[in-house]
């Protein structure tokens, strides 16, 4: 029987690159290090899975920008389902 592979909505990689960058962000504060390694290497794939690359074949691809652009995504598609409470 065969395995059948999902693929990941542009919401659900939006999802989890938020939540990646919330632990990421949290581990920096709490200096640790290789945390925040692991989350660093951990958004990485999630760019490159949301965007179908195969990093063997596609050299050329620039991984920093293509990072920062679904990360404008990501937080873009926060703001519509994001409520602020305020702290006493």
């Amino acid at each position: 029987m065969f395995e059948q592979h999902n693929e990941g909505t542009g919401s659900e990689y939006a999802r989890i690159f938020r939540l990646l960058s919330a632990a990421k962000d949290e581990a920096e504060k709490l200096q640790l290090r290789n945390l925040t390694h692991l989350t660093n290497m951990a958004l990485l794939q999630v760019v490159i899975d949301w965007d179908g690359i195969d990093p063997d074949r596609e050299l050329d691809v620039n991984l920093e920008k293509l990072l920062g652009s679904k990360a404008k995504i990501a937080m873009k598609d926060a703001s519509e389902n994001l409520i602020l409470i305020d702290r006493h």
